[in-house]
């Protein structure tokens, strides 16, 4: 590069291409600001001149040893043509560059980024020199940078040039070489900008506060690394803190129980008329039944006579089939096809009414007969849930205002996080980041976690969900009936009376998932003369509980409909660089095909 005595900078790039197969052209842009215009432009390669007029279309085929010069107000693309394989070729390119330098009344400051960031590859050696127009004292009125710091380079000064040299060079990096020299050198500044007042103590200043901001950055980022408790202390407060204080909040506004004034601790009775298949839902303040529920409903259709159960004996095989025994069971039957029933236990109806068909079926062979026809089973299983939920949905049974905010929250995190992280990422420095970047990518993540850890919290319904005041006082009566359920085997009040009672005891028994806890206390208090009558009770006479209804094991005859119900399965990512820079003129980048 040679500074003319009238500002202007004559360019002369050697760019050299190691070619790995067969290539036709190449290309450079220069990027251009106000004020700034290049001509005069020239390719080459050795003693050849190439021949002007050549097509400026990247890509496009042109006769070989010629080029184009396609020029706008932000950029000049020059584009050369020639034919290359598995060679390596310097070719040259030539331009006069005009309004870069800029003129002040003091000194003249050429600011030129010698390597542009918007080369691809890297760049093993780079070496620059610029030529002054006149030589010059080595004062402090004459002065070299080479920029950024992170940059492995050194720049050096003499009487007639200055020069740079940097090396390893990564990608997508720029590199800047700056010279400021005495302004009496130039005789007129036609080929410059010119700027009134003195240039030297901004220019000084400026560099200055680069060098300071960069070590600055090192200090704070070497200060986080060096202090990791302190720091990851302060990322798990910012990642959860603010998403655990929104759910802490919603819960206590929207989501915290309010209890009523009921204290019994027991309920005898089933406290309302209201289906076990709702009841489980309403007591843990959820929507979605299992099947607990729907084994509790094949058992209340049994106790309402929509089916008959005739105790039986099956023999099942012990000690791994070396014997057999002969174990209690029922035998299912159609009784009476009109008893009426819900939307929601209609699909347990037609579950069982396949099952038993016109001759019946054992329970103890029910799974094997669900799973026959897995999927049409399954997808009736899952209509019993959704009748469920929309039972309980229209009951109005919740209060779900608080979900609203978790879900802003969300979007907010969400929004939060895409602008600091394409800010934080868009000027992120991969070789020295600054403090600033960090700090934005940094706030960006945490606004991620924070939008996450809402996800999740999101799916805890009792968050931000609550029930009504109707709901509330029902659910704790149910709850006070379960705890009744529960501890009467050991109490010493008075059993039920009736065998109706004693059927709806094991029917919310089965739902609530503590149905041998109902038929412990069968066995101890249930009279003979009641479940000698019952169609779901069958207690032997040795007073076995290993035998009767229990050696049906319900716990396991649920679990056995959820597995027989479930879907059939699918088959089937003078020194040293410094400064920032980034002020520079020219630049730009380059490629070939």
């Amino acid at each position: 590069m040679k500074i003319q005595s009238d500002g202007s900078l004559l360019v002369r790039e050697q760019i050299t291409f190691d070619f790995s197969g067969d290539f036709s052209g190449a290309y450079r842009d220069i990027p251009l600001r106000e004020g700034e215009s290049i001509d005069d432009v020239g390719v080459s390669e050795g003693s050849d001149d190439y021949i002007p007029g050549a097509n400026t279309e990247l890509g496009s085929f042109g006769v070989p040893d010629s080029y184009g010069v396609e020029t706008s107000s932000k950029r000049v693309r020059i584009v050369w043509h020639y034919r290359a394989e598995n060679e390596r070729r310097t070719f040259t390119i030539s331009y006069r560059f005009r309004g870069l330098a800029v003129a002040y009344d003091d000194v003249v400051d050429v600011n030129l980024r010698v390597w542009g960031h918007e080369w691809p590859s890297g760049l093993g050696s780079l070496a620059a020199s610029m030529q002054l127009p006149d030589r010059a004292e080595l004062s402090p009125f004459y002065r070299v940078w080479g920029s950024p710091a992170w940059v492995r380079g050194v720049v050096a000064r003499f009487p007639e040039k200055a020069t740079l040299r940097a090396v390893q060079v990564p990608a997508h990096q720029f590199v800047e070489f700056r010279v400021v020299f005495p302004r009496s050198l130039l005789t007129s500044t036609a080929g410059a900008q010119v700027r009134s007042g003195n240039g030297l103590p901004s220019i000084v200043a400026e560099e200055a506060a680069s060098q300071r901001a960069y070590a600055h950055d090192r200090e704070r980022i070497d200060d986080a690394k060096g202090h990791p408790v302190r720091t990851m202390s302060s990322l798990l407060l910012l990642g959860f803190g603010p998403a655990l204080g929104l759910m802490t909040l919603v819960w206590l506004v929207y989501g915290r129980e309010r209890k009523t004034a009921y204290d019994r601790e027991y309920e005898q009775e089933p406290p309302t008329d209201t289906e076990p298949a709702l009841v489980p839902s309403l007591v843990r303040q959820g929507t979605v039944p299992g099947s607990n529920e729907f084994t509790a409903t094949l058992f209340d259709l049994i106790r309402r006579g929509r089916y008959k159960a005739t105790p039986v004996t099956t023999e099942r095989p012990v000690f791994g089939g070396l014997r057999h025994e002969d174990v209690a069971d029922l035998d299912v039957t159609l009784a009476d096809p009109k008893v009426e029933t819900t939307p929601f236990e209609e699909p347990v109806a037609k579950v069982v009414d396949w099952v038993v068909d016109t001759e019946g079926e054992r329970l103890s062979k029910f799974r094997e007969e669900i799973e026959r026809d897995r999927t049409r089973n399954s997808k009736l299983f899952t209509s019993f849930k959704e009748g469920v939920t929309a039972e309980i949905e229209a009951r109005g049974w919740y209060l779900g205002q608080g979900l609203v905010w978790l879900v802003v929250g969300v979007g907010v995190f969400a929004l939060v996080a895409v602008v600091l992280l394409w800010v934080g990422i868009d000027g992120w420095r991969s070789a020295a980041p600054r403090w600033s970047d960090v700090v934005l990518v940094t706030l960006g993540g945490c606004a991620v976690v924070n939008a996450v850890a809402l996800l999740f919290g999101a799916k805890w319904s009792a968050l931000w969900r609550r029930r009504s005041a109707a709901g509330e006082a029902e659910a704790e009566r149910w709850e006070a009936f379960r705890r009744y359920l529960t501890d009467f085997p050991r109490l010493k009040e008075a059993p039920p009376a009736t065998l109706e009672l004693w059927e709806r005891y094991l029917v919310y028994g089965i739902a609530f998932g503590i149905a041998e806890r109902v038929l412990q206390g069968a066995h101890l208090h249930m009279p003979d003369e009641l479940h000698d009558q019952s169609t779901i009770y069958w207690i032997s006479p040795t007073g076995d509980l290993g035998s009767g209804a229990s050696a049906l094991a319900i716990g396991d005859l649920a679990s056995g409909f959820g597995s027989a119900l479930a879907p059939p399965a699918s088959s089937g990512g003078g020194g040293g660089f410094s400064g920032g820079g980034g002020g520079g003129g020219g630049g730009g980048g380059g490629g070939a095909w």
